[in-house]
Formats: structure tokens, C-alpha cells, sequence
């Protein structure tokens, strides 16, 4: 058995520093990660002031190296739904000093790959564009050999039908919502379906990490019949639930989650965490590509450190 390799997860900061300290303090209780993954919505409108003061807190708490994507509130800068969204993304790829909005990466023989919307003023009701260029470049790269666990898939944005908020119910999933994120949701769809390695993970929701929907295995009509693995990466800063009329309305309660990932070969294993509390929400256990899915009830916070 080789070494685990563990991830850190976490998204929608939205340039709350004082939470963000909380998250980060609570991931160095546990052994070092190899890698940090900032899911998206990583300032609250793009402003460069806000860029600054994220990245001097990064700077100045220890953690893992940082992979980020791009979120919709990074594209809100004023005017944004009329104007380019050359700024918003210069101004990400300056600070974060990502490659591009897309990128593969590899972590400990790890496969990450980063998507992230080339357009951010959500014409036609769409707040993702990834465009042809990138769905054909995830395409060849999920085509590729794997050397061990799964293939990470990070984007900012949810896939309808999947986890929370997602679903088709009204009462008890925000449809009106997050059906409609991904202009290419079809072609998207149909590319991760053909793939039971990959571990798709979003953010944006805000929805809380203690809902049972908050992990799925989505199975694509023509694809692999194991479909893949989907994780909600929870919010840094408050929460959302559904108002029961197809919508959604802000969560009361302090929200402050994130997940721990740990792979070793070819087993996963995912805590959903509250940080705030020093608790584990959930962790699930699956081998890549099983659709076998183990629940571990009752784990508390320093079972998770082991």
C-alpha cells in the first residue's frame, strides 16, 4: 500500500478572511495535506482590493500549495454583465498564478483537473461557458491513463441533478436555480459519464454539508453505468437552503465546511467537515469507479485526524 495522498477542499470564501483563518486553522489539526483546492467564488465582486487582502492572508497562514478556480462573484465587478470578462480573468490568473481557467495537474500520481468559465456575463440565463476548446481538452484528459485514485475534477459551478440544490423537487431543491449553470450542461454530462474514475467537485450553492444528498453518483444515459462520483465542497462563508417554492433563502445558522479527501491507491475517502464545531459532518468510503458507496457513521473529529 503506497502512501495516502490528501486534499483539502474548500470554496465561496467571497473575501470573508476571518472564516477563511477558521477553515485553515481547523485543516492544521490534521496531518499535512499535499494539496489545497480553493473551489471558486474566491472574492466577493473581483475588486483588486480584495484580491489583495486574500492573498496577503494566504501568505501569512501555513498551508498546503493552492489550486484555485474561477466562481461568478470573481467576474462581478461593475458592470459586469455588460462588459468583458477579459478583467475578471486577467485579474484571476495574475493573483492566483494558475496557468489558465483549465488546467491538469497531477499530485502525488493524483490526476486534478481544473474547469472553470470563460465567460462570466451570464447571457442567456447561463453563469458557465466553458466553450468548445476547453470540453474538447477534458475530453482527451479524461481519455488519458490514470497512475493511481481517482480523477479530480474542481469546478466552481453545480451540474444539475446531482447534490444539494440540484434536484428536480421544489419543496426540498432549488430547480428555478441551479439547473441551468452550465450553458454546455449536455456535452459536459456526457464527457464525465463515460468516466467512473472521476470525483467531480462543486461548490456555489452554499448548501449545507449536513444534508444527505451532500455526495451522489451520477449515472448518464449511454455512459458507464457506475456513473461518477460527485461531491458538494460546502461554503466558507453562510449558507442557503430551499424555500419550498422551487427557489432558495439564506440559511440562518453560521455555516463554515469544507472536505477532506484522502486517497490511498485506489480508495477514497471523504470527510465532510464543520469547522466552526471541530466536527465530522459525513464521511463516505469507495473504491474508484465502484458504485459501492460505505457510509462511516459516528466518526468524530479526532477519528478523522488519523
Amino acid at each position: 500500500m503506497s502512501q495516502p495522498v490528501r486534499f483539502d477542499v474548500i470554496s465561496d470564501v467571497q473575501g470573508d478572511v476571518a472564516d477563511l483563518d477558521v477553515a485553515l486553522a481547523a485543516f492544521a489539526e490534521f496531518p499535512p495535506a499535499d494539496q489545497l483546492l480553493i473551489n471558486g467564488d474566491l472574492t466577493l465582486r473581483g475588486y483588486r482590493w480584495q484580491w489583495d487582502e486574500l492573498m496577503a492572508r494566504l501568505a501569512a497562514t501555513p498551508h498546503p500549495p493552492v489550486l484555485f478556480t474561477i466562481g461568478n462573484h470573481d467576474f462581478y465587478l461593475p458592470l459586469h454583465k455588460w462588459r468583458s470578462s477579459s478583467t475578471a480573468i486577467n485579474r484571476f490568473r495574475n493573483y492566483t498564478a494558475m496557468p489558465g481557467l483549465y488546467s491538469a495537474h497531477e499530485v502525488g500520481g493524483v490526476r486534478v483537473l481544473r474547469l472553470g468559465s470563460i465567460d462570466g456575463r451570464e447571457r442567456g440565463g447561463h453563469e458557465v461557458v466553458l466553450g468548445d476548446a476547453q470540453l474538447q481538452w477534458l475530453a482527451t484528459e479524461l481519455a488519458a491513463p490514470r497512475t493511481r485514485g481517482p480523477v479530480l475534477v474542481a469546478s466552481h459551478h453545480v451540474l444539475p441533478r446531482t447534490i444539494s440544490a440540484t434536484g428536480d423537487d421544489p419543496v426540498a431543491q432549488a430547480p428555478n436555480v441551479y439547473q441551468r449553470d452550465y450553458a454546455e450542461a449536455d456535452r459536459l454530462l456526457e464527457i464525465l459519464g463515460a468516466h467512473p474514475e472521476v470525483l467531480f467537485l462543486s461548490g456555489h450553492t452554499h448548501w449545507s454539508l449536513y444534508r444527505d444528498d451532500w455526495f451522489t453518483r451520477r449515472i448518464v444515459a449511454g455512459g458507464d453505468p457506475a456513473g461518477f462520483a460527485v461531491a458538494n465542497t460546502g461554503a466558507v462563508q453562510f449558507g442557503w437552503e430551499a424555500n419550498g417554492r422551487g427557489g432558495e433563502q439564506a440559511h440562518d445558522d453560521p455555516q463554515n465546511q469544507g472536505l477532506r479527501i484522502v486517497v490511498t491507491d485506489d480508495q477514497v475517502r471523504i470527510h465532510a467537515l464543520d469547522f466552526a464545531a471541530r466536527a465530522v459532518i459525513h464521511t463516505v468510503e469507495f473504491a474508484v469507479g465502484s458504485p459501492d458507496i460505505r457510509q462511516l457513521s459516528g466518526l468524530t473529529w479526532a477519528d478523522a485526524l488519523s
